[in-house]
């Protein structure tokens, strides 16, 4: 039980929020009054009444009221402000038809944004215009396994073997699945222009599965069509010569490999044994083929000295790699880690140190996305080269969009333009129950695939 009080019309979240970002482990403590009056919010926190005008709305005036009084107390500042949503960047879709000199001015009076990040919206929003087409969908197709968990990780995946039979009835039911997804698109006229098959950890799929699984993608979904198609080995110690072979005969043209970390120490400490020397190996055998190449870091795993961030951020830039996102460590309860520090003192510098050398090297930033509980409060930005750019990654932040999702934990989604709503398909993210009532899934799924696609 969180210790404010609030009349009716203010909504406890929007407080919730803003306490979160300056007191994220004592929240819960802080006691505050609030109240709306007339065209004004009231809060009253240790002994003074701080007063905001209701101009954009309730919700923005509650969360300025408790940012402004807070930060009045901690001198501290956020870089996006009362932004606390995970798609900022859905935020400039509101204000389309105010001129770019009037939304900067609303972003950084009404939501208290650093001119900076606002800038960075911008320009990530101006490449995304000429990226995406509306009319067409996305396919995503899940594979919650890897062979151990990071512990900083919260996704839901199971640890298992490459060799285990779990892998085969699972690959069985998404074969199924696909089936069933190719006369849901033939059936409502379904344009794709991207597939991603993400995870948990994709590449730990023999190569007997991995053949398996993407020939049936070729043969019931792209057939003689081009498209994105995007297969997350993840990492590098699931790379192998015949892997990438498979992929590249089958049409995937984007594979990813995600270090993390350069370093050996950092990755042996978060139970990601992974030596960087697998690593460059893996990247040798990526530059045999014509594969546009994805790579991760995540920025804060090194909290000792997290300068040497820059250092691996060039690495990549000299290994060639097409897409560069810059993740922030973010936890969660689900992940085997149960705290983190929340503040840096070097954080921004750094992050601004990898965004210009980035630039610096014909880097665009062209997706973003923000997650709860990171490291000073920061973002994940997607880089890439020009033209190299990945079509799925920015549909998964945009609101109004389709993406047809496969496989246990697969969160589909139909965007009906007409009436400007989204509608969810979702499938459990239990793998055992996935497999065993896989028929009933597969029915439910085609009925309502069928029935969003058509309104």
């Amino acid at each position: 039980m969180m210790n404010i009080q609030i009349d009716k019309t203010i909504k406890e979240i929007h407080v919730r929020e803003i306490l979160q970002l300056f007191y994220p482990d004592k929240y819960k403590d802080i006691k505050m009054k609030l109240y709306s009056q007339g065209n004004f919010v009231y809060l009253e926190y240790k002994d003074k009444i701080y007063k905001e005008e209701i101009n954009i709305s309730l919700k923005n005036a509650t969360k300025k009221a408790v940012y402004n009084a807070l930060k009045e107390e901690t001198h501290k500042i956020f870089p996006y402000g009362i932004l606390t949503g995970v798609k900022p960047i859905n935020i400039l879709d509101l204000y389309k038809d105010k001129s770019r000199e009037e939304l900067i001015d609303i972003l950084r009076n009404d939501y208290i944004m650093d001119i900076n990040k606002i800038e960075l919206l911008l320009k990530t929003k101006e490449i995304q215009k000429e990226l995406i087409d509306d009319n067409k969908s996305s396919l995503y197709i899940h594979i919650p396994f890897c062979p151990a968990k990071c512990s900083y990780c919260s996704f839901p995946s199971k640890i298992c073997k490459s060799n285990d039979t779990v892998l085969d009835n699972y690959v069985n039911c998404l074969i199924r699945e696909i089936e069933m997804i190719s006369e849901v698109i033939n059936k409502n006229d379904v344009i794709l222009d991207s597939i991603y098959i993400g995870g948990g950890t994709p590449g730990i799929l023999n190569e007997e599965l991995t053949h398996k699984l993407i020939s049936s993608i070729l043969k019931n979904i792209i057939k003689d069509k081009n498209i994105e198609f995007t297969y997350e080995l993840g990492r590098a110690d699931m790379f192998t010569k015949e892997k990438l072979s498979i992929l590249n005969n089958n049409k995937v043209n984007r594979v990813c490999l995600n270090p993390q970390s350069m370093s050996k120490d950092v990755l042996y400490n978060f139970n990601r044994d992974i030596s960087p020397d697998v690593f460059y190996k893996a990247a040798d055998l990526i530059k045999q083929y014509n594969f546009t190449l994805n790579s991760d870091l995540i920025m804060g795993l090194n909290s000792d000295s997290i300068s040497d961030f820059i250092n691996e951020v060039k690495t990549l830039i000299d290994l060639e790699a097409d897409n560069i996102t810059i993740h922030t460590l973010s936890l969660k309860r689900s992940s085997d880690m149960d705290n983190i520090k929340y503040e840096d003192k070097d954080f921004y510098q750094v992050q601004k140190g990898c965004f210009d050398i980035l630039d610096k090297n014909g880097y665009y930033p062209y997706y973003l996305y923000k997650q709860k509980q990171s490291l000073c409060m920061g973002e994940n930005v997607g880089f890439s080269k020009k033209g190299r750019e990945c079509i799925y990654n920015i549909k998964t932040m945009k609101n109004k969009s389709t993406i047809l999702a496969l496989g246990a934990g697969g969160a589909g989604k139909v965007f009906d333009k007409t009436n400007d709503k989204t509608y969810r398909v979702d499938t459990t993210k239990d793998t055992n129950i996935y497999i065993r009532d896989i028929d009933e899934i597969i029915k439910r799924k085609t009925e309502e695939y069928n029935e969003y696609l058509n309104i």
